[in-house]
């Protein structure tokens, strides 16, 4: 396996993943960026660092929207977010499918599929293999249940998979890593802190209730060997000591994995 963390695309947390012998990055996109425009710099620090790019993701976007006009620019922003995928040498894009507003989620599943068919061959074809995140945030193909319908449709799709978001709905999370095991293509490291019924933060792992021994034993039972990204999350995580705190969770992270032979 390997260990990475998230990333805008900057040289610096290139630099800063070689530095305290993180494997790989992920490129974590929500909408415009100016990797769009020119993405040398990042690329070239990437090589340069031999750092790997695991993942290029577009979150929260919804691709069913019922205003066209969103839509067009939601498929516009899938296309960039494609091309500068491939242009990186990634192997995998990752998005969520967007959601029908007002029906229910078991009534879209396959349907949705179907509509993001020839966007996800569009994908293919440039030589990415494509996921969809687990999380609910503007897509419904999140849990077993719509992977069992959505992903018989969508030949060679997988799952990127992160156990913060089942936990969130009540949901039983290593079941779910366990059913998304046959079509696992990426995975999240995210934690959650509840004090009672109260959600405190979602804290990078270690310092939160996710059982991480058992997830890297799931990932292991699966035969997972892909990568395990930390996603900075709550306001802690992701401002000044954002590097800090990464750098604590990948040393926490790494006595789960199986050192190089």
């Amino acid at each position: 396996m390997q260990l990475g963390f998230l990333t805008s695309g900057t040289v610096e947390d290139v630099r800063f993943a070689r530095q305290e012998g993180f494997d790989c990055v992920e490129l974590a996109l929500f909408g415009d960026t100016p990797l769009f425009r020119d993405h040398h710099a990042f690329q070239h620090a990437l090589n340069d660092e031999g750092i790997n790019l695991a993942a290029v993701s577009l979150f929260g976007k919804n691709h069913q929207d019922t205003d066209a006009s969103i839509r067009k620019a939601n498929a516009e922003l899938w296309e960039q977010t494609a091309d500068l995928a491939a242009e990186l040498g990634t192997d995998l894009f990752i998005a969520g499918a967007g959601r029908i507003p007002d029906i229910p989620d078991e009534a879209q599943w396959e349907e949705v599929a179907e509509r993001l068919q020839s966007a996800i061959e569009g994908v293919q074809r440039r030589g990415l293999e494509f996921a969809f995140y687990n999380c609910h945030w503007e897509n419904v193909i999140d849990r077993p249940a719509a992977w069992a319908c959505a992903l018989p449709k969508l030949p060679g799709i997988g799952i990127k998979f992160d156990p913060s978001h089942p936990v969130y709905d009540h949901r039983d999370w290593t079941a779910e890593l366990v059913e998304a095991g046959p079509h696992l293509m990426h995975t999240h490291a995210k934690d959650v802190l509840r004090v009672g019924d109260t959600m405190i933060s979602d804290p990078n792992p270690g310092l939160g209730q996710i059982a991480w021994g058992p997830f890297f034993g799931i990932l292991y039972h699966v035969g997972y060997d892909g990568a395990v990204c930390i996603e900075p999350h709550s306001a802690l995580y992701t401002g000044e000591n954002r590097h800090r705190f990464l750098a604590l969770s990948g040393r926490y992270l790494r006595q789960f994995m199986l050192p190089d032979v």
